[in-house]
């Protein structure tokens, strides 16, 4: 809620202020569209959260090994990650909207100011079409593995973040990009990679954004591995650091479904 009040305060300042330069306009459309996408994405984590309360109550009222809890359940998840994915492709699209806007704003600053470049010297011209195709490059890269992402092409997703991380490791969207990586691996059944490229995230990114989800499929991978009790531990940090995050309800909501924990050994 806090942060759909403070996009909305910046919808109304950049609307005011702005809306009736070029650059104005098209940073008024991309700020319009990404509140649209953030409202899409906390629908769509309602929707993750109702499911996952379902399973949870479909494990109290049917046996766990009763072949229509099985396929009801094997449903859900499904359209749990598919839910997930929807999210990180969302997440992905903002993320891209604000990139735009900065890239807006930085070329609006440049044509202002250019008689003043051009007096200034060729040098300082020369360093501002150097970072011009520093961030034309970094957003190729970032647009075209997200794009493998979304059509499914999981192994070029891999391929273009590794990229983009390997060319920018210390962007506002390195973590991201890391983090895709880990999803690809997730989502190819690779849960051996997934593990490493999910860690890449907390040790190269530990003050980022995407620590939690991390964490969180972290857990996961843990799960399809078979390994209950470290996903059960990656899941309670979660929800131990994080209780205010979308992951720390889904955390909860899966270890709610994990099996108890086997009693302590006896001496």
């Amino acid at each position: 809620m806090k942060r759909r009040r403070l996009l909305g305060l910046l919808l109304v300042i950049v609307g005011t202020a702005l809306l009736s330069g070029c650059y104005g306009k098209k940073i008024y459309e991309l700020e319009t569209q990404a509140a649209h996408q953030e409202d899409t994405i906390a629908a769509l984590e309602d929707s993750l959260a109702m499911s996952r309360t379902a399973i949870a109550e479909l494990d109290s009222i049917v046996g766990k090994e009763s072949v229509p809890y099985r396929s009801r359940s094997a449903d859900m998840g499904s359209r749990m990650d598919e839910l997930q994915t929807r999210i990180e492709i969302l997440e992905a699209l903002v993320k891209e909207n604000r990139y735009r806007i900065s890239q807006a704003t930085l070329r609006g600053g440049v044509g202002v100011g250019a008689g003043a470049a051009m007096g200034a010297g060729a040098a300082s011209a020369a360093r501002d079409d150097s970072v011009m195709a520093q961030a034309s490059l970094a957003q190729h890269l970032f647009e075209t593995a997200y794009v493998d992402f979304t059509k499914g092409d999981f192994e070029s997703a891999i391929a273009g973040f590794s990229d983009f991380v390997s060319g920018f490791p210390m962007t506002d969207f390195s973590d991201d990009a890391q983090f895709m990586i880990g999803r690809s691996h997730f989502l190819l059944g690779d849960y051996d990679d997934a593990i490493v490229e999910f860690r890449k995230v907390l040790d190269n990114y530990p003050s980022g954004d995407r620590v939690p989800p991390a964490m969180y499929n972290l857990g996961l991978c843990y799960i399809e591995i078979e390994d209950i009790e470290t996903a059960r531990e990656y899941f309670k940090i979660v929800v131990s650091r994080y209780p205010t995050t979308m992951e720390a309800r889904e955390a909860q909501s899966t270890l709610d479904t994990l099996p108890p924990p086997p009693p302590p050994e006896e001496d």
